[in-house]
């Protein structure tokens, strides 16, 4: 590579490593590689380390992890190996090779009951095996590498996901009758929003733990309605719905809106409120169909 900032991007095939190999090559990173599960087990230190060897990164973006929220109930000691054992095993080769880290955490590490924002300094209080494993996750990084950056994200969206706000626009296309969450709140992020935050970030040299999430919040029942709105279809076409309707096993925050506190003080808090996010993710997508 002859750029002067090389990254590597773990968990390249999904939704928001496919957007950090999209955007950090316009904020002037060159991508040695972008490397989905099936090329790389994060929890094979060995070929980590043979790989960041080769390859000299800069920094290491790490976007893979295990986000099966519900199944991790089941499969807690599978969500800790890849979340826990697995983030810390690529932190440790990341800083054997001189690379910084770039970790995404999550909103769940908090239990969602406080009445005002999170911010960086509030403690996690997880609820289940995914937001613990993630929480591990978080601690076990920065314990192995000092040139570390935690980002908490959280309720992403992109194109070519497969949870609900990701396939919102093409179900609603559809014309599908979208059942959503009316109670449970939360701040809606683009992946594109996230992959420019990082790349910006990990330019510097200002390691820590920051949150990174769009601005605002939002039920997912009218982040639905918005949706179809901008769409030019009814808002009826979104169906609210308690909480307690839908069909989800592990307990979710009920409220975990994020302040991004440490990217403000640092000048880089460039993300857009939930809407103009939204707006922006379905011009492209109905651009692109």
């Amino acid at each position: 590579m002859t750029a002067e900032k090389v990254a590597i991007v773990l968990g390249g095939r999904g939704t928001l490593g496919v957007a950090l190999c999209a955007e950090l090559p316009r904020a002037g990173w060159g991508v040695a590689a972008g490397l989905g599960r099936a090329e790389c087990d994060i929890r094979d230190e060995a070929a980590l380390r043979a790989l960041f060897d080769r390859l000299r990164p800069t920094a290491v973006f790490n976007a893979a992890a295990y986000t099966d929220v519900d199944r991790a109930e089941t499969e807690p000691e599978i969500a800790m190996a890849v979340n826990g054992q697995g983030a810390e095993t690529v932190a440790r080769a990341a800083a054997a090779a001189g690379a910084a880290i770039v970790h995404y955490s999550t909103d769940f590490v908090f239990d969602g009951e406080l009445e005002r924002l999170y911010d960086e300094r509030d403690p996690p209080s997880p609820q289940g095996s995914y937001a613990r494993s993630k929480v591990a996750g978080d601690d076990l990084v920065a314990a192995a590498a000092p040139r570390h950056f935690i980002l908490r994200v959280g309720c992403l969206y992109g194109h070519g996901g497969r949870n609900f706000p990701s396939t919102i626009v093409r179900r609603l296309r559809a014309g599908e009758t979208v059942r959503a969450d009316r109670e449970r709140l939360g701040s809606p992020t683009w992946v594109r929003d996230v992959a420019r935050v990082s790349a910006a970030l990990a330019a510097t040299d200002f390691y820590g733990l920051y949150h990174c999430t769009a601005q605002g919040q939002t039920s997912w029942a009218d982040f639905a309605r918005l949706a179809a709105e901008t769409l030019g279809l009814p808002a009826d076409r979104a169906l609210g719905v308690p909480t307690s309707a839908l069909p989800m096993k592990a307990p979710r925050p009920r409220r975990a809106i994020l302040d991004n506190r440490a990217l403000r003080l640092r000048g880089l808090d460039t993300l857009p409120t939930w809407q103009d996010a939204l707006g922006a993710f379905i011009v492209e997508e109905t651009q692109s169909a």
